[in-house]
């Protein structure tokens, strides 16, 4: 490494106030960059309580307590800057090809790693990490199944109405043409046990495969993408898992209205962070695949340079055999937001938002989260 570079480093490490780094080492140009995020979460669960984990740092609808009869609300008070994020991004040509890699990481999914009695202190997890070749991408990113143009600004660390939206991160190999994306990824098949708990196979033998058509009209960016996959379970046989999803940013004057609408058979895990699961085993021993349905819109609205608010409406829908899978899986999630958001200068966000949101299982049983945030945001 240069002198150049190290000193680049250097002063990216040590700064109290650091900018996105760009230098050059040798033929390649590196990126350095990523956000300090500091949450603090006001939570009421009405029918039970729930342990500090992910439920309690970001909206998890599946975590949401149900209960058929009065159940003991339980509220909690928390804080953590775990969302923090660092990523390094890299171009280069080498002999007419254009190379680039991508490396993101954060502090918040990692689990079992750090606790709150004394330090604070939490392992770091991988987030992304690709190569790309010209028009090729290969490495763990976001799912060719969703489009992060339709991406509302909330404080959630999902940034999605999580209940609503495909949200998938996984190794894949993906090849872009214009506007057409098409993509194999890693398989993984999420099937309900009789009992109603999840038991996640990895007997796969055939890579999921999606396909996304990106374009602009009227002024807006949309895009419609589909995934075929195989469902397998030992000793169960194989189903077929297939969906559609619609999204799109539309602009209102400075304002925005996002959506995304998705739904299939066999696409639990795509969804709403695996709210719901693919399939489960039926009376002849086969595999059955599910129906699921999720859907959001957000609208933004801009008061002026420096103010803006984000309001969101989402759902979720699972269609179960409830002899399969019994009466206490998830039926419904519905979720609401809206914040209010300030950047006194353009890198730092500081805004609140309350979410309300309920879940109802097959039985009925049901149960709800509010939830009051507070965050603010350095990104450099």
């Amino acid at each position: 490494m240069n002198k150049t570079a190290i000193a680049a480093l250097a002063a990216a490490a040590m700064s109290p106030m650091a900018q996105a780094v760009d230098f050059k080492l040798g033929d390649t140009n590196l990126t350095l960059g990523g956000y300090i995020k500091v949450d603090a979460m006001y939570s009421r669960f009405s029918e039970g309580s729930v342990v500090q984990g992910s439920a309690r740092d970001f909206y998890a609808p599946g975590a949401i307590p149900v209960s058929g009869a009065a159940g003991g609300s339980s509220s909690y008070f928390d804080m953590h800057a775990k969302e923090t994020r660092l990523f390094l991004k890299t171009d280069t040509l080498v002999e007419g090809y254009k190379l680039g890699s991508y490396l993101e990481m954060d502090f918040i999914v990692n689990p079992g790693a750090g606790n709150e009695r004394v330090t604070n202190a939490y392992n770091i997890g991988l987030r992304r990490a690709y190569l790309t070749i010209d028009n090729w991408l290969i490495g763990q990113d976001w799912s060719t199944f969703q489009n992060l143009v339709a991406l509302p600004e909330t404080l959630d660390f999902v940034a999605f109405p999580t209940d609503g939206t495909p949200f998938v991160r996984q190794p894949l190999v993906r090849y872009t043409v214009g506007g057409f994306d098409v993509s194999v990824e890693n398989p993984e098949t999420t099937v309900t046990t009789g009992t109603g708990t999840q038991n996640t196979t990895d007997q796969n033998t055939i890579p999921d495969a999606s396909a996304r058509y990106r374009f602009e009209a009227g002024g807006g960016q949309f895009s419609i993408a589909s995934v075929v996959r195989q469902l397998k379970q030992d000793g169960a046989g194989s189903d077929v898992g297939y969906g559609l999803s619609l999204a799109g940013k539309i602009p209102v004057g400075r304002d925005d209205i996002r959506f995304t609408v998705s739904g299939g058979d066999g696409i639990g895990r795509y969804i709403a962070i695996n709210t719901v699961n693919d399939a489960a085993v039926d009376a002849s021993g086969d595999l059955e695949a599910f129906s699921a349905y999720a859907a959001y819109i957000a609208y933004r609205h801009v008061w002026s340079d420096k103010w803006r608010s984000t309001a969101t409406v989402s759902m979720l829908r699972a269609d179960h055999d409830v002899a399969l899978t019994s009466d206490a899986v998830t039926k419904s999630v519905n979720s609401a937001s809206l914040n209010l958001l300030y950047s006194p200068v353009p890198k730092i966000t500081v805004g609140v938002e309350y979410r309300r949101a309920e879940r109802e299982v097959e039985s009925g049983a049901d149960g709800s989260l509010d939830r009051l945030q507070v965050a603010a945001k350095y990104a450099f």
